[in-house]
């Protein structure tokens, strides 16, 4: 149990920031490359403040297999690295089903989080070490125009010592020009179906103290950088 509360408050520098949304299929060499920034609220302080953790990543999209789509992600923590931490992660989607009318297109996303201290000169040699977090992503969407909304929930699992926590989530792409940048906006709700005893910090959570999960939001720009040929 104290593992998965330092699990769920380590959120802030490894999955509270989120990751660009695997919603959309890509086409075979095509790459975009964008920002994600946001996290939880922390409200030690009184008022909600979201934590700024800042993810620099990129997809990009591989030929067909079995006539599905597929792409592979990968991206650095940028905030981890201030507090001596080095934290990449790396993944890949398939595209089951494209959108039709009402029937939502539906990706399926597997993604590894790896993380270390050994850039923390801080801490005593014998405490630095590698952990890892595994996130299986259910993502369901439809297009509207340029736009994109989508649905879904994660699987996060510390892979050290496993514990089912979901994440439902939500969130829009918005492309005001169809060859120009995405802006993304999602929110989610992280191990929203544990509540632990004690808290590290206090959280802005669903219900009342200490309630369940963490409400993370985030917002991401992105771009595409072209197709395989061109």
């Amino acid at each position: 149990m104290f593992r998965l509360i330092l699990y769920l408050s380590s959120f802030t520098l490894v999955l509270g920031c989120g990751t660009l949304s695997a919603a959309a299929p890509m086409e075979p060499g095509q790459h975009r490359v964008g920002a994600t920034f946001g996290g939880p609220f922390t409200t030690n302080l009184g008022p909600p403040i979201p934590i700024p953790n800042l993810i620099v990543e990129a997809r990009s999209g591989l030929e067909p297999m079995a006539g599905k789509p597929v792409d592979i992600n990968y991206g650095v923590n940028v905030t981890a690295i201030a507090f001596g931490l080095m934290g990449v992660h790396v993944g890949g989607s398939v595209h089951l089903l494209e959108n039709h009318n009402w029937r939502p297109g539906l990706s399926l996303t597997e993604r590894l989080h790896l993380y270390n201290n050994y850039l923390d000169f801080s801490k005593p040699p014998e405490t630095r070490m590698l952990w890892g977090l595994n996130e299986f992503d259910i993502t369901a969407s439809w297009s509207v125009g340029n736009h994109r909304l989508y649905i879904g929930g994660s699987d996060i699992l510390d892979l050290s010592d496993p514990e089912f926590l979901i994440a439902p989530f939500a969130g829009v792409e918005l492309t005001p020009r169809g060859d120009g940048p995405t802006f993304q906006l999602e929110t989610r709700i992280l191990g929203a179906n544990f509540s632990p005893e004690i808290w590290d910090l206090t959280w802005l959570t669903v219900g009342e103290e200490p309630g369940y999960g963490l409400i993370s939001i985030t917002a991401s720009a992105s771009w595409v950088l072209g197709a395989e040929g061109e």
